[in-house]
């Protein structure tokens, strides 16, 4: 049994490397000898032990006759990292990362990383420090989640530096000193820009989705998602959820109790929040004609509308239809009925949400029937923007929408 438990709780993993991997490797000793914290760790650890083992001999003669420092960067990464990095080994974290974490990682590397510095060896990498920041610093210029781009690099030589294919890492100290530019200037911008819309910038919204819904520019499906999205006050991400087991159109409620993550996998509300939503007449009208639309529409696919069905959906690059939707979904149907009316002032999912707030606010909805609307834990929370079960009667959006339109028809 390579695994024994410690006198402090902790668990030690002890094996031998295989002679001809010793060889392969250049190893300065045969003995592998590491203390983890959980026997799950230790077990994992045994696991990678082997794997390693086995992906240094199918791999022999990339690395042959090299030293551990001579091996690529992107080598290191294929044979090394991304094992450990997937079964939580680079990192303080106390658990793995999802599934969506390690799809987000990928792309950094796949995008960045790799193309950065994949054909460069890890003692070339360290040992030039000028040549990594410039590097560096072009990037944090050009990409705003350059922090993780620089986390992730550091993360890869410091493994590198942990199995001994370099001496100690060199570029953690310089590389934290990289601004993040390109995030800065973002930052600046978004304060410079209004947070929300006024109450004309609003209706001029009003006007441009009804006209183009009218002269056949926006689908039914779209018409009737940005509605859903602006009455509820909720996330892009709820209402893309939402299954018709999820609408009681008889009742006039609207069960808000999970959302979709950027690549469609349903999840739970942000706070692991279930709201209960009251739907206004105007949202119940537009809702009954796309149920009776869509009904007819998966009809002709052979597919019967059920509880479970997602009430927006769509046919994807590949042809496949009934889809769940992507996160830019509506974002982009907003881009596109921008691009049609010049007079629009530029909106969001997000920011419909900040001007329902705002806006209700104004018109003497309270603080916290807005929190409440918002499915916000706290005040706190709704004071940037301007839970229970219980039954929100009005959204903060609902009630803007019935001041707006009463001042608007005097």
């Amino acid at each position: 049994m390579s695994i024994s438990k410690t006198k402090s709780g902790s668990y030690r993993v002890r094996k031998k490397y295989p002679k001809d991997i010793v060889s392969i490797l250049k190893l300065s000793s045969a003995s592998y000898d590491k203390i983890f914290s959980t026997r799950k760790e230790a077990k994992q650890a045994e696991v990678d032990f082997e794997i390693k083992v086995a992906s240094v001999r199918e791999n022999k003669e990339k690395i042959f006759n090299k030293s551990l420092g001579d091996l690529l960067f992107k080598d290191f990464f294929e044979s090394e990292y991304w094992s450990d990095y997937k079964d939580g080994l680079t990192s303080s974290h106390p658990t793995a990362p999802t599934p969506a974490t390690i799809r987000n990682t990928e792309d950094i590397f796949r995008l960045h990383l790799l193309p950065m510095f994949g054909k460069y060896s890890l003692d070339y990498l360290n040992e030039h420090k000028q040549f990594v920041v410039k590097q560096m610093n072009k990037k944090a210029k050009e990409y705003a989640n350059f922090k993780s781009v620089r986390s992730y690099f550091i993360q890869v030589m410091d493994l590198a530096e942990e199995y001994d294919y370099i001496d100690y890492n060199r570029l953690t100290k310089p590389l934290r000193k990289i601004k993040s530019s390109k995030k800065n200037q973002l930052k600046k911008l978004k304060k410079e820009e209004e947070k929300y819309l006024c109450e004309r910038e609003l209706l001029l919204w009003f006007d441009a989705v009804e006209k183009d819904y009218v002269d056949g520019l926006l689908n039914i499906q779209e018409y009737t998602l940005f509605w859903t999205t602006f009455f509820l006050s909720d996330r892009k991400s709820e209402s893309y959820a939402l299954q018709w087991k999820h609408v009681d159109l008889n009742e006039n409620r609207i069960y808000l109790s999970q959302a979709l993550d950027r690549y469609a996998n349903v999840k739970a509300t942000k706070g692991n929040k279930k709201s209960v939503m009251m739907i206004p007449a105007p949202l119940k009208r537009i809702l009954l004609d796309w149920k009776k639309y869509q009904k007819k529409e998966l009809f002709q696919f052979g597919i019967k509308q059920k509880g479970d069905q997602f009430l927006f959906t769509y046919t994807n690059r590949k042809g496949e239809i009934n889809q769940r939707l992507h996160t830019d979904y509506l974002n982009r149907r907003m881009q596109v009925i921008q691009n049609r009316h010049p007079e629009l002032t530029n909106c969001t999912p997000h920011k419909l949400r900040h001007t329902s707030a705002t806006l209700a606010k104004m018109k003497g909805m309270s603080l916290e029937k807005i929190s409440e609307g918002l499915t916000h834990s706290e005040i706190a929370t709704t004071k940037i923007y301007v839970n229970d079960n219980s039954v929100i009667e009005l959204t903060p959006a609902s009630f803007a929408y019935d001041e707006i339109m009463s001042t608007a028809a005097k």
